[in-house]
């Protein structure tokens, strides 16, 4: 069975369903919008799914509204892959630690810091919290800074 639904990420925190619905709404009928939040701050994660009634709505949305400009930020649109009998995303370094060996599997929590004018990446249950200037500098440096701790100065 196909899906109608579409997976819209790189929004800003502050949008709401009103805002994401009136914009796609004008591709076809939208059955729902929902915007996920962190389960433990209820902010806004930048990513929702939204439900159309038909796949031709789907497809144009992706084709008019993929890579273009939503309140100051470039969206991402495409379909969204269901959890159960769709295919695994592909292998990511970073979920694996870069050699493919063992997945990092801890909470990491990243928030922007105006202190340090920088993003902090903090993993609560390992005490480890570093700044980046990036999201993904300071993922890196978490993992990297979790994965020295847990393995000691021995690692090569």
């Amino acid at each position: 069975m196909a899906s109608n639904t579409l997976f819209v990420s790189n929004f800003p925190f502050t949008t709401t369903e009103d805002e994401l619905r009136g914009t796609f709404e004008a591709m076809g009928a939208i059955q729902s919008v929902r915007i996920i939040v962190d389960r433990d701050t209820g902010r806004s994660r930048g990513f929702a799914f939204i439900e159309f009634s038909d796949s031709q709505a789907l497809d144009l949305a992706i084709e008019q509204l993929n890579e273009t400009e939503f309140r100051g930020r470039r969206l991402v649109v495409s379909k969204a892959r269901g959890r159960d009998g769709a295919s695994p995303p592909p292998p990511r370094a970073a979920a694996s630690g870069g050699d493919g060996t063992s997945p990092f599997r801890h909470r990491i929590v990243i928030d922007w810091s105006d202190e340090a004018h920088a993003y902090t990446a903090t993993i609560p249950d390992l005490g480890v919290s570093v700044n980046g200037a990036t999201i993904e500098a300071a993922l890196r440096q978490a993992q990297t800074r979790a994965r020295g701790s847990a393995f000691g100065s021995s690692q090569a």
